[in-house]
């Protein structure tokens, strides 16, 4: 057997046995994985907060604090005040959201829970003339306590939940765990923020040490556009996610709709999610309404068909510009993967990862298209220029 042969042949049988070995201990190694992946989640979870947040905090520095600039021994003051200053910003944010939303909740789940039986009622008007009774079959398969029963019920729970606490060690264990993980993704957010300078000469010093000239070009000019299109799309995302709630409430509002707060505080977050976030935003609302007034959940539906087409028609273009022009389906299929690593965070995180891939094929594609139309001009007998 030749040496290039016995070459084959221990590459395959190499290749072979690590298929069997990783197939023999797939357990241990997700195990593995998942082990490292709740040790890197606060740096991971750190890295994409900083990246999210230096949008906002690239515009202080720039546009706010440009007056800092003047002296050298200033520079490091705006980087922090600009950090103070966007942390200060998300946590108002949070705090406005939270007051907005929680007091307008607890009343809607109150007006809800008053709402009911009327609405039973009129399904049961509706319902009459095929014999069919929503009321009685509540009544015979459910059995309504007092308050009284409620109330013992309500301290039994209540007395279980807080012994469980107290004699679990895995409760307490998960809590601690969780605490830590928001505390250490806390720190490497504010990290991120105040050294992404030298963070970023020192990535740039790295690559120019093992990479070539032309590829270390091409990586720069990559990270360049991978920077631009994030930035354009969150800027541009949140900003689309603020008109859309502000038209909700203006609409709401002239057409005399309940819920008008919370349904257009829902509908401007949930907006963040592209593609299914309003609609998801559309489900809770009608559904809220439907429990008050269903014709009015039918108008709501409408009026949220319309707006769904002034914005993706109108606004969303002007808005967003050319940062995410991808088709639905590769859009959608970014959220979920982005939602099953990172939440809420990586739904953000992910969405412009297609939008950066399309792009740099659709250079390659262009780039090759035109050499080729180039060589096939060129008349025969001829050398094809380099």
């Amino acid at each position: 057997m030749d040496r290039k042969r016995f070459r084959s042949a221990l590459l395959l049988a190499f290749c072979i046995t690590g298929m069997y070995f990783l197939f023999e201990h797939s357990g241990a190694l997700l195990g593995f994985f998942q082990k490292l992946w709740l040790i890197l989640a606060p740096f991971l979870l750190g890295g994409a907060l900083a990246f999210i947040l230096n949008v906002p905090m690239r515009f202080f520095e720039r546009h706010v604090l440009c007056f800092m600039d003047r002296a050298a021994w200033s520079r490091g003051l705006k980087r922090a005040v600009a950090m103070v200053l966007v942390l200060a910003l998300a946590l108002l944010v949070i705090y406005l959201v939270m007051s907005l939303v929680i007091p307008e909740l607890i009343n809607t789940v109150v007006a809800i829970v008053k709402a009911v039986p009327g609405f039973i009622a009129r399904i049961d008007e509706l319902l009459a003339r095929y014999g069919v009774s929503i009321s009685e079959y509540i009544n015979s398969s459910f059995t309504i306590p007092s308050a009284t029963e409620m109330n013992a019920q309500l301290e039994d729970m209540i007395d279980l939940a807080l012994k469980g606490v107290a004699f679990s060690g895995t409760v307490i264990g998960t809590v601690y765990q969780n605490v830590l993980s928001v505390f250490f993704t806390i720190m490497f957010t504010i990290y991120f923020l105040y050294g992404k300078d030298r963070l970023r000469a020192q990535v740039k010093r790295l690559m120019q040490a093992y990479l070539k000239p032309e590829p270390l070009r091409e990586t720069l000019r990559v990270a360049a556009l991978v920077n631009n299109t994030f930035s354009s799309f969150i800027t541009g995302q949140c900003l689309e996610a603020l008109i859309l709630g502000g038209l909700f409430f203006v609409a709401m509002s002239l057409f005399h709709m309940p819920y008008v707060l919370l349904i257009s505080v829902f509908i401007t977050i949930t907006a963040l999610i592209p593609v299914i976030g309003a609609w998801m935003g559309c489900i809770v609302g009608a559904f809220l309404i439907l429990v008050s007034d269903p014709l009015l959940a039918v108008w709501f539906v409408v009026m949220f068909l319309v707006l769904q087409q002034i914005e993706g028609n109108l606004i969303y273009p002007h808005v967003m510009g050319n940062a995410i022009g991808l088709p639905s389906l590769w859009v959608l299929l970014a959220v979920v993967l982005g939602e099953g690593l990172l939440g809420i965070v990586g739904m953000l995180l992910f969405l412009p990862l297609p939008s950066v891939a399309y792009t740099l094929l659709r250079e390659r594609v262009n780039s090759r298209l035109a050499r080729q139309h180039a060589e096939s001009k060129q008349p025969e007998g001829k050398e094809k220029l380099s």
